[in-house]
């Protein structure tokens, strides 16, 4: 019981941890540049996949908890049946946000480690946490507590529904009101719509294979899962 509680308290710290850092980058841009750095920062992919991931955290948290209270045995039948089923959404869930979480890392990694590189000058407190320090957070509490049971591969396709809405989303925003979160992505600009065309395939195609990768090495503590209904 207590090393449920522990791990839940874990879980709810990293999200705590998110929410100050996203709240300190919101104040941040708010205080340079007004509502409209504000707006962007929240239309990014960091904070996005960061705020989902303080969701992801507290839900799993609350999960860890509810066990924590419980005496192995003590559900029998249709009650362990439920408990099973609410164990492998978790591991799904969790499995989602660790790929989404890593996926954004290694992209912001990619596209502006070299600037980054040259002028670290550039990379502040905040940005660290958003982009590296939570995701590995993620990683660690993804391997050292692994789910009940082995999440579906399946996964990926939940992985792949944020970067899919978000083009939807930060495209039609783009278009109303000229403002595209990442210039790489603004069709107007010099790259002409070839840039943010093939911009959207790596971003797609990172998704997807850090989201196979997070699902295909996993591990757990039962090696048969439920069926998901």
């Amino acid at each position: 019981m207590a090393s449920h509680r522990v791990i839940a308290f874990l879980r709810w710290a990293i999200a705590a941890t998110g929410a100050v850092t996203v709240g300190i980058a919101m104040s941040t841009a708010q205080t340079a540049s007004g509502f409209e750095a504000t707006a962007d920062f929240l239309s990014s992919v960091t904070a996005q996949t960061n705020i989902l991931s303080i969701v992801a955290f507290v839900i799993a948290g609350a999960h860890a908890w509810r066990r924590g209270g419980r005496v192995a045995g003590r559900a029998g039948g249709r009650g362990q049946d439920v408990l099973a089923r609410r164990a492998a959404w978790i591991a799904l869930m969790r499995g989602a946000n660790v790929a989404t979480l890593l996926g954004m890392s290694v992209l912001f990694l990619g596209i502006y480690g070299p600037v980054v590189v040259t002028d670290p000058a550039q990379l502040n407190p905040t940005s660290v946490f958003l982009h590296v320090v939570i995701p590995a957070l993620a990683v660690i509490e993804w391997i050292v507590f692994p789910p009940e049971h082995r999440a579906t591969i399946r996964g990926v396709f939940l992985v792949m529904a944020f970067p899919v809405l978000w083009f939807i989303f930060t495209n039609v925003r783009g278009a109303v009101t000229g403002r595209y979160v990442y210039e790489f992505l603004d069709p107007s600009g010099p790259s002409g719509p070839q840039g943010p065309a093939a911009m959207t395939v790596l971003i797609l195609a990172c998704f997807f294979l850090v989201g196979v990768v997070v699902f295909v090495t996993q591990r757990s503590r039962r090696f048969r899962p439920p069926t998901i209904y």
